[in-house]
């Protein structure tokens, strides 16, 4: 999945950009930050800087749309609200009634497995529970989550791991293993055998077979490990 870079400004704004260039961009305007575009990106990954996110697009969706409140409604607030007038006995089409929101001071029910249809009707649900419950939900359901400082990408990632429990067939393919000599190219190895006078047997014309017997004889002659 492709990934976005959100950055803060410093009025509080929240930028979506697509590359280091327009980061290092935004940075020197913002921040008078600058960089080589390899630094930049360490320093993300270390986390040196706070205002710059490097994360999914949905993560990157979650950031920057308004989050839904979560607080109900006071008795104070009710008491100010305009009195609701009596429905005239004129005939009208009846109307449907809005689902009533999740109150945080109640106990929230969390369906089991299988309780959800599909996933549209998980992500109904889920959309009223406050982030206390979605968190205490996957407790409950024993799922692991990578948790992040900002509340907005924790609990993407917190309804991620239950959609995931609930439909296990929308889990991520596993990343496949990276090959131990994946930093090397073909060439590269082929030179390090020549400089090295090393001999390596014929590969019949296939680049994947040369690969590996250079490999093989770079192994043998202590070159690499």
């Amino acid at each position: 999945m492709a990934k976005k870079f959100v950055v803060t400004k410093m009025n509080g704004e929240v930028a979506v950009l697509e590359t280091t260039k327009e980061v290092q961009t935004l940075l020197q305007q913002e921040y008078a930050y600058s960089t080589t575009q390899r630094a930049l990106l360490k320093d993300i990954a270390d986390n040196k800087l706070e205002w710059v996110q490097h994360v999914t697009e949905e993560e990157a969706k979650a950031l920057v749309e308004p989050k839904a409140e979560e607080t109900p409604e006071t008795p104070e607030d009710q008491a100010d609200a305009p009195e609701e007038q009596e429905p005239s006995n004129e005939d009208t089409e009846p109307q449907a009634q809005p689902e009533p929101p999740v109150d945080p001071s109640n106990d929230v029910e969390y369906p089991e497995v299988g309780f959800f249809k599909d996933e549209k009707a998980f992500k109904k649900y889920i959309k009223k529970v406050p982030d206390a419950n979605v968190q205490e939900w996957c407790e409950l359901e024993g799922v692991e989550w990578t948790p992040n400082d900002h509340e907005a990408i924790n609990r993407m990632r917190m309804i991620m791991a239950l959609k995931v429990k609930h439909f296990p067939q929308l889990a991520p393919a596993p990343k496949k293993a990276k090959s131990k000599y994946s930093e090397y190219t073909t060439e590269a190895l082929v030179q390090m055998a020549i400089d090295n006078d090393i001999y390596v047997e014929g590969d019949n014309g296939n680049v994947r077979i040369l690969r590996m017997k250079t490999i093989m004889a770079l192994r043998d002659a202590k070159i690499i490990e």
